[in-house]
């Protein structure tokens, strides 16, 4: 909650009910013109919300607004309520015969519905807000009359008077239950501001209107003087009550700030504690302890060197395997380059399919790196996409003979894996 006016968590239905007869009442027939149960105001939500589809163009029938309202068709009453809309004419026929059967939604009915929706949500003080701002613009803009002027600051004065005198009642006799309910329909602030903006401009215009004009001021003070006597009440009320909802939250960091420690302790000076207890007996604890204490480590001893010894250089038998890498690396691009300058990698590797795309490619990058093979490797940005070939991604790789064509090693120095990789290589 931002401020004590904010909305109650649940909305308080009697409440509302209550300022629905009050709206009604100057043109019901009798007592029971207002439904008793404001949740009926569902209906005509949703019959008015079906109306405002666009496929609601030419009207609609009974059974079609009532596929139009999932959420209340089913309610107990249903069809009686369709029947009164119809009689009181919020529904009316789409022509003027007894025979039809397409309806079509009144407009009048549409801003009664907004009026109620107001009504719930903010009360009778944004319609005075809604007057003084209609006269401040007309006289501004030179289209109000003397007349129209006077008749409007009589109306804003007799709707403060009522509203002074009302919240005055509550503060005297009704209970915090209403108080809560009423105090969001109360939240102007800015209530005096607004009307002193307009008498103002209304004694530049009108300065035959300025004692008018005075006396909506005094009403105006009056009511933000019920309303200061209304809150009061409020948070008084909320402190005996202990309900801390009707406190604005710059109240408790005011108070944090501010207050003393006495002060602050009187907010639990009457609450009851439970006798503080460890959580845990020294039997969890020391169990706890086990538990979590690390196992020592045992070292085991290295494995006793062999007495026999090595046959031959270790450094000469890597020297072999990276001359041997060498000499494959070699027979490869000779393979792949043939008696050409350059090839284009792009068949090969797609025939070689996947991983052996990729073997290719590291073989003719490694073979580029190699100081002592002429070749190189060219590649580009362009990306050949085969979702159903045998490598989905490829890019064109073209290999270079840099000098001399790069020969097989003598017979005695080939592996016996020649013809191996030469069909690794072909697919």
């Amino acid at each position: 909650m931002d401020s004590l006016f904010d909305p109650v968590a649940e909305p308080e239905r009697t409440a509302f009910l209550r300022r629905l007869r009050a709206l009604v009442a100057p043109v019901a027939g009798d007592a029971g013109a207002v439904v008793n149960d404001p949740a009926l105001l569902d209906v005509a939500q949703a019959v008015y919300a079906a109306f405002g589809e666009a496929g609601a163009s030419g009207g609609l029938t009974k059974t079609q607004i009532a596929a139009a309202c999932p959420g209340v068709r089913d309610k107990p009453g249903f069809d009686t309520r369709l029947d009164l809309f119809v009689r009181l004419g919020m529904l009316q026929p789409h022509f003027d015969k007894t025979s039809q059967q397409r309806l079509v939604f009144n407009p009048t009915s549409a801003a009664g519905l907004l009026v109620f929706e107001r009504l719930g949500e903010r009360g009778g003080v944004d319609e005075l807000m809604s007057l003084l701002d209609r006269t401040r613009a007309d006289v501004r803009s030179g289209a109000a009359t003397r007349e129209q002027v006077a008749a409007s600051l009589r109306s804003a004065r007799h709707l403060l008077s009522v509203f002074a005198d009302h919240l005055l009642r509550l503060v005297s006799s009704a209970p915090l239950s209403e108080l809560i309910a009423e105090r969001r329909h109360h939240a102007h602030a800015d209530l005096v501001d607004e009307v002193r903006a307009l008498t103002g401009l209304v004694s530049d215009a009108f300065p035959d209107l300025d004692p008018q004009a005075y006396r909506v001021v005094v009403q105006a003070q009056r009511y933000v003087g019920a309303r200061e006597s209304f809150v009061t009440r409020l948070l008084d009320e909320g402190a005996a009550s202990r309900d801390f909802s009707l406190l604005d939250p710059e109240d408790y960091l005011t108070a944090a700030r501010t207050g003393t420690q006495a002060d602050l302790a009187q907010v639990f000076a009457r609450a009851v504690f439970d006798p503080p207890s460890p959580w845990a007996d020294p039997t969890t604890v020391a169990e706890a302890v086990t538990e979590v204490r690390p196992r020592p480590q045992v070292r085991e001893r290295p494995p006793r060197p062999s007495d026999e010894t090595p046959v031959g250089d270790p450094l000469e038998a890597v020297l072999e395997r990276a001359e041997k890498a060498r000499r494959k690396r070699a027979r490869r691009v000779d393979i792949l380059l043939g008696s050409d300058s350059e090839a284009e990698l792009v068949a090969a590797m797609r025939k070689a399919g996947w991983p052996g795309a990729a073997s290719l490619l590291v073989e003719a990058l490694g073979a580029a790196a190699d100081t002592s093979l002429p070749v190189s490797v060219s590649m580009t940005d362009e990306l050949l996409v085969e979702p159903d070939g045998p490598v989905t991604y490829l890019t064109p790789v073209v290999l270079r003979r840099a000098a001399a064509p790069v020969h097989l090693p003598a017979a005695a120095e080939v592996d016996e894996d020649v013809d191996e990789e030469r069909e690794a290589v072909s697919g």
